[in-house]
This record gives structure tokens, C-alpha cells and sequence, in this order.
């Protein structure tokens, strides 16, 4: 069975921000699972057994190198990706982190990292951003 496939699968999606407004985005890389060349702002599948807030925590640790200060759970949303039939179910935090500690830690999946404000995110980003960004930006600010 492959999750997100045959079952809906679970991910936890980081926005991570320093507390002034700056979000790091990472850009991935034609090695990453999918949207090979688009800006995301990073996340991943919650493992079985693992708590939401320890999946968040891992995620950020594996991408990002470095834990968060503070985060808050801001809403859950379905991913669905009807050209490749997957569905997803998105729980969304912002993460508030240390901006010197943050860095690319799977330069194998992502090609770059940035750090940008929500009127001036890079392009491209992923199509299903704008519908996210929409539900969740009254958290970001």
C-alpha cells in the first residue's frame, strides 16, 4: 500500500518564520519525490506512531537543520492531487526559529534555501500555495 495513493496519507507542512516576517522557503531539487523546481515552504509525511507536533519537529530538524522555538498548530486542509490521484491530509503550523541556526540540510532533495516575506515570495512556487496561503495567512502575520 502506498500511502496517499491507496490511502489517504497524513504530513505536517511548516511555515517557518524568524518573528519579523521572513519565511525560510526551500526550492526542490529534480531529486525531490515531486514539483521538482518549485519553492515550497517544506513538511512531510507523519510517520506511523509518531505524533503530529514530533513529525513537525523531525521534519524541521531534517530540512531546515534546526528545531523550533515556538509553533502552533494553525489548521488542517485535504491535498488533492487529481492528475496523480494522491490525497493528503495537510496539518499546517507556523514555527518560529533561530534565522542563524537555519540552513539546507538535504541539499540532495533541495537545491536552495531562501528566506522571503509573504508580498514577495520567489517564483515558482507550488500551484496549491496561493489556496493555502488564502486559508491560512491571517496566522503568518
Amino acid at each position: 500500500m502506498k500511502t496517499g495513493i491507496d490511502c489517504i496519507g497524513v504530513v505536517v507542512i511548516h511555515y517557518c518564520n524568524d518573528g519579523r516576517g521572513n519565511f525560510a522557503m526551500l526550492k526542490r531539487s529534480s531529486k525531490s519525490r515531486d514539483a521538482h523546481g518549485y519553492w515550497d515552504f517544506g513538511g512531510g509525511t507523519v510517520e506511523f506512531g509518531e505524533r503530529l507536533e514530533d513529525a513537525l519537529v523531525r521534519e524541521m530538524k531534517e530540512e531546515l537543520g534546526t528545531e523550533p522555538i515556538s509553533y502552533e498548530q494553525i489548521g488542517t486542509k485535504d491535498i488533492i492531487d487529481v492528475d496523480n490521484k494522491k490525497h493528503w491530509i495537510g496539518v499546517f503550523y507556523t514555527a518560529r526559529v533561530n534565522r542563524e541556526k537555519v540552513f539546507n540540510a538535504e541539499p540532495d532533495s533541495h537545491d536552495e534555501l531562501g528566506w522571503f516575506t509573504l508580498d514577495n515570495l520567489p517564483s515558482p512556487t507550488r500551484p496549491i500555495m496561493a489556496e493555502q496561503l488564502k486559508d491560512f495567512r491571517k496566522y503568518l502575520t
